[in-house]
Formats: structure tokens, C-alpha cells, sequence
């Protein structure tokens, strides 16, 4: 993901075994503080990363309803192909967002909160003037915050097995019945499908994060370099919450 190789920038400009950042005479203040908070939270996300696979937990816990089950049990019973193609996708696409939450937003919440933590925190107190950047420090809290919501997001079988009750075949035995079929279940798998999407879009919205986050977070890096700042700093500082 282009997302993940920007990031991996900030990796790539911060050295292994760097214990603090130096900035450049030329380099604002205020960006300083920023760029320093960033390199510690790089540093920290390095030394941390390892733990993530550890946590990793979809095997198991969603193992018994990856193929079985009695949720797949309601989709198969489906005779209708058109009606029980539209389920099966569904089911398919849920079980893959909760893979990725569970193997791998979840535990790199659990493994970088504390440093993601401490990052904000910095950010909060360093002496930040510009109206940019100090909006991009309000979007990067709360996004932090929304983060903690998404810990306590349930994705296992037994979300899976209570969303596909709602499972049922719809009479296709003329022309116009089978249109309509098609009508009353696709709301159905939608709804399943976009569970966990659903879900994480409630947390964004509840915290007032908005793709104007997005915005705000690029028109701060661009600041950064034009204060002095190094462009891997700022591109770190861009995505340094993101979870890829």
C-alpha cells in the first residue's frame, strides 16, 4: 500500500540506534519539536513492532466460522445462485475486515498506544503557533482517541453467526418475484458486508475525524519542509498513527 511505503519513509531517515533528534539551526522551533516527537515515536515503533504478529489472534478465533458453522449453514440452504452468490460475498468480505482488525489494527493499537500516547502528548506541549500545524496536532489527538474505541470493536464467530441470521431466501418462482428478490437482499448483505466498516465509520464520526483530517494532516507536512523541516519528518508525521 502506498500508505505503508510513505511511512516506511520515516524508518528509513531515522537510524536504529538514534537516542535523540538534532535539528538544524535553520529549522523553526516549533517544527523542531514536531520533527523530535516524530523520530522518538518512529524509534519507538521499531523497538515494538515484533510484539504485533505475536497478537495476532484470527486463527483461532475466527477459525470455526471461516468455512462451518451455522452461518454458513443459512447461505448454503440458499437455493436461489443469484441470492446465495450476493450472501457468500458478503460473509467472505466480513470475515476479511475482521481478520485485518484482529491481525493487525487491534494488536498494533494494544503495542503503540503507549507511544502513540506519548507522541500526542509532545505534540500538545510543544510551543506550536502556526494555525496549520496546530490543527494537524488536533487531528492526530483525535485520532488517538478514536483508537481506544476501536480496541473494544467485537469481531469473532459469534458477530459473524448473529449477523448471517439474517440470512433468507426470497421467492424467485416468476420474472417479477426475482427482481424483487434481488431488491430485498441485497440490503441484507450489505449490512452484513459492511458491519465492521459501519462500525469503524461510527468511531470516526463520534470523534469528528472527517477525510478533512486527511487534508489537514498533508497541508502540515507541507508546511513542515517549508519551515526547514526534513520531508521524511514530515511525511512521518503525516501517517505517524497510521495502523498499515
Amino acid at each position: 500500500m502506498i500508505v505503508g511505503l510513505l511511512v516506511a519513509l520515516l524508518f528509513l531517515t531515522v537510524p536504529a540506534t538514534a537516542t535523540a533528534y538534532a535539528p538544524s539551526e535553520t529549522v523553526d522551533g516549533q517544527v523542531a519539536a514536531i520533527s523530535r516527537a516524530t523520530a522518538e515515536l518512529g524509534l519507538a515503533k521499531r523497538a515494538a513492532a515484533g510484539r504485533v504478529a505475536q497478537l495476532s489472534r484470527s486463527a483461532s478465533v475466527l477459525g470455526p466460522c471461516l468455512r462451518g458453522g451455522p452461518g454458513w449453514k443459512r447461505i448454503r440452504a440458499v437455493r436461489h445462485a443469484s441470492q446465495r452468490s450476493l450472501y457468500t460475498a458478503a460473509a467472505r468480505r466480513l470475515l476479511a475486515d475482521m481478520k485485518l482488525l484482529i491481525d493487525g489494527q487491534q494488536p498494533r493499537i494494544v503495542v503503540y498506544e503507549p507511544a502513540f500516547q506519548r507522541f500526542v502528548a509532545s505534540l500538545r506541549a510543544a510551543p506550536v503557533t502556526d494555525p496549520t500545524l496546530r490543527e494537524a496536532i488536533a487531528a492526530q489527538s483525535r485520532r488517538l482517541a478514536a483508537y481506544h474505541d476501536i480496541r473494544g470493536v467485537a469481531a469473532n464467530c459469534a458477530v459473524f453467526n448473529k449477523l448471517t441470521k439474517r440470512v433468507r431466501e426470497f421467492p424467485t418462482r416468476t420474472a417479477a418475484q426475482i427482481v424483487r428478490a434481488d431488491y430485498r437482499s441485497a440490503p441484507i448483505a450489505r449490512k452484513i458486508e459492511r458491519h465492521i466498516s459501519n462500525g469503524l465509520s461510527a468511531i470516526d464520526r463520534r470523534h469528528g475525524i472527517s477525510y478533512r483530517d486527511a487534508e489537514t494532516l498533508a497541508d502540515a507536512a507541507e508546511t513542515i519542509v517549508a519551515l526547514g523541516g526534513e520531508p521524511g519528518h514530515a511525511t512521518g508525521f503525516q501517517y505517524a498513527l497510521s495502523l498499515r
